[in-house]
C-alpha cells in the first residue's frame, strides 16, 4: 500500500525511511554541538542520552534554550531530509514551520507521560502534516504512540457529543498503547486528525526527537497563521 494512502486514510499514519540520512546526520550531529553536556559525551548520542537521563527538570529547561540557535534551522533541515515524500503529499511550495520542535523525554514514572490529544486542538489546519523522528534507534518504549485514523475520528465524534475531551475513553486506551520501535533514519509521518502522546517508560537512556508541521502553502490555515508558519519551496 502506497505510503500516501497509509497518511490520508487508513491508519492515518506510516512509518517512513529518511531520504537524505546526510542531512539527517548533520541534524543529529547540530543537536549534540549545541547539547550543555561535557565535549566527551557528545561523541556518541546514546552516550549523550544517558547523561540526559540524569539531568533535572531544570536542567533540562537550560538546555532547552540553547536549543533556539539549533532550532533557527531544523525545520528546513527536517524538510529536506525527507522532500520526494513532502513533495508527493503537498507539492514543491510549502507553509512549514517557523521553528521546529526538539523533545527530550527522560524516563521515570514521574515524567513523559503526554496526554492523548490531536493537532487540531491547537488550531492546526485539517491540510498539515506532522513529520515526527528520533534522532536515535527507539529500541526500548520511550517513543510516540499513535492511535488509528477510525478510532480517533470515533472517539473525537463520541465525545464532541458527550461535551468531553480527554474522556474515559481515551485514558483507559493511553496503557494500553505500545510505541512503535524505530531505527535512526526512521520517523512517523500522521495527519492531524490522528490521536497521539507519550507514556512513561523506564530506560537508562532518554528519548530525543524533533518534528516539524508543513502543508501546501495553497490549501487555507487555521488559527496557526503566518506567525508560525513560513513559505518553503522544496528545489
Amino acid at each position: 500500500m502506497k505510503i500516501n494512502t497509509l497518511i490520508n486514510k487508513e491508519p492515518g499514519y506510516a512509518i517512513c525511511s529518511i531520504e537524505n540520512m546526510k542531512i539527517f546526520k548533520k541534524l543529529r550531529d547540530s543537536f549534540l554541538k549545541n547539547l550543555k553536556i561535557p565535549h566527551k559525551y557528545k561523541k556518541n548520542i546514546n552516550n549523550a542520552r544517558v547523561q540526559i537521563a540524569k539531568m533535572s527538570k531544570a536542567e533540562i529547561n537550560r538546555s532547552m534554550i540553547n536549543f533556539l540557535t539549533f532550532n533557527k534551522n531544523l525545520s528546513e533541515m527536517m524538510i529536506n531530509s525527507c522532500p520526494k515524500l513532502i513533495k508527493d503529499l503537498c507539492g514543491k511550495d510549502l507553509f512549514i514551520q517557523r521553528r521546529a520542535h526538539t523533545t527530550i523525554n527522560v524516563p521515570g514514572n514521574e515524567h513523559t507521560k503526554q496526554w492523548t490529544h490531536y493537532e487540531m486542538i491547537s488550531g492546526i489546519s485539517p491540510f498539515t502534516y506532522i513529520f515526527w523522528a528520533p534522532l536515535h534507534d527507539l529500541d526500548d518504549d520511550g517513543g510516540a504512540y499513535h492511535i488509528d485514523l477510525k478510532t480517533s475520528l470515533k472517539i473525537m465524534k463520541k465525545e464532541e457529543k458527550e461535551g468531553l475531551v480527554n474522556g474515559p475513553r481515551v485514558l483507559e486506551m493511553m496503557g494500553l498503547k505500545k510505541p512503535p520501535r524505530l531505527k535512526f533514519g526512521q520517523a512517523i509521518i500522521f495527519n492531524p486528525f490522528v490521536l497521539h502522546g507519550n507514556i512513561p517508560f523506564q530506560s537508562g537512556f532518554a528519548r530525543i526527537a524533533c518534528n516539524v508541521r508543513f502543508q501546501s502553502c495553497n490549501k487555507p490555515l487555521l488559527q496557526k497563521n503566518t506567525d508560525y508558519l513560513k513559505y518553503f519551496r522544496l528545489s
